[in-house]
């Protein structure tokens, strides 16, 4: 059934990431869904230039998302574009896109929330995330989460859904590997492959990867993609060249091709010291591929080790190292924990699930 209310998505990242993912498939299903469905983004961001791409309507903002005058603006897009409900993800976008909108007059304001913004910013930067949060209880009529984790925490400050992220399901068997995509990182088809697709911060953990690779000299056919961007990159990049692995460690930086390189990697792996549940996880194992993944947030809820992932404690080079190992010794173990994963996202994770909840919340918050 279509709905007859018009939807705003609000997402003001400056970069991209799980977020935007989800953000780009709500904007991509709910187009029969509602009567009218745009993103508000800030102009020329990641995100910004991927909607454009996908010709998915969008209102792109040029004022700095610190500036006062970034709710002056989402009131103007609310008031013009008579939208009946803001659903706004990450903490800017709920600040500014209920502000904005509760002042235009929209009151179906729903707020998606990815991460535990407390420990993933810890200090002052953390706890005024956490306060925002508080604040707009007073206007915010719905609340969505996107993890176990987080349902619990919020559960007791305000009434919330917990709805899991989803992904697309290709069919099995994949297509073979891309030889040529795997030279251009430098490495050899014969290679294991591990990928670890993530913003270059140090929540993601990549310094705690580099040093298991470095523990890894019995095996040098093991190599390490980084696929991501942040303001760790000259300091990671100097930590692979003093521990001697430039041939052994690529940065690809940011890619919209994720599916391509899933498709060529032999392992996924997740280092997080904090983590909600990474579009990346589901990806991975939307295409079978086996992950190592540290046990913190959503992923420690949504795996089992053994069964469908390997699961290390965060901050623990040797033992995501001895997981490596694991994945490269035990081959056919890898594999089915590979075909777990996959058959864990497939029944759990649809977007078709995904979006039918999220009309629910939002049939509620407009009434």
């Amino acid at each position: 059934m279509k709905r007859d209310y018009r939807v705003l998505l609000v997402d003001l990242a400056q970069s991209y990431g799980g977020a935007e993912v989800r953000v780009i498939t709500q904007a991509k299903y709910l187009q029969d869904r509602v009567a009218h469905c745009a993103v508000a983004v800030l102009q020329n961001s990641p995100l910004h230039q991927r909607l454009q791409e996908m010709n998915l309507p969008c209102e792109p903002l040029s004022i700095g998302r610190g500036s006062p005058r970034m709710g002056l603006a989402l009131r103007h897009i609310a008031q013009h574009g008579k939208y009946q409900l803001i659903d706004a993800h990450n903490v800017h976008s709920i600040l500014w896109g209920h502000l904005g909108g509760y002042l235009g007059g929209t009151r179906g304001l729903v707020s998606t929330m990815h991460s535990d913004y407390g420990k993933e910013y810890p200090g002052l930067k953390g706890i005024f995330y956490e306060s925002t949060l508080w604040l707009n209880r007073r206007i915010a009529r719905e609340y969505i989460t996107v993890t176990e984790v987080l349902q619990e925490k919020y559960a007791a400050l305000i009434s919330s859904t917990l709805i899991h992220n989803a992904v697309p399901i290709p069919e099995l068997p994949l297509p073979p590997k891309n030889p040529d995509l795997i030279r251009s990182w430098g490495f050899s088809p014969d290679d294991f492959i591990v990928v670890i697709p993530a913003r270059l911060k140090p929540v993601k953990g990549h310094r705690y990867l580099i040093d298991a690779f470095a523990q890894l000299d019995d095996f040098p056919q093991v190599k390490l993609l980084i696929a991501g961007d942040g303001p760790l990159q000259p300091e990671l990049e100097a930590q692979v060249n003093a521990l001697n692995l430039a041939d052994r460690v690529h940065f690809a930086g940011f890619r919209q091709d994720i599916p391509a390189i899933l498709q060529s990697v032999d392992s996924v792996c997740m280092a997080s010291l904090s983590e909600a549940l990474p579009y990346a996880v589901l990806e991975a194992g939307s295409y079978a591929r086996p992950l190592l993944v540290t046990a913190v947030g959503g992923m420690a809820t949504l795996l089992e080790d053994h069964k469908t992932a390997l699961l290390v404690p965060p901050q623990d080079a040797a033992a995501l190292a001895n997981g490596l190992r694991e994945l490269v010794t035990r081959p056919e173990q890898t594999r089915q924990l590979g075909l777990a994963a996959y058959e864990l996202v497939k029944n759990s994770f649809s977007t078709e699930v995904m979006i039918d909840k999220i009309l629910k919340v939002y049939d509620n918050a407009v009434k």
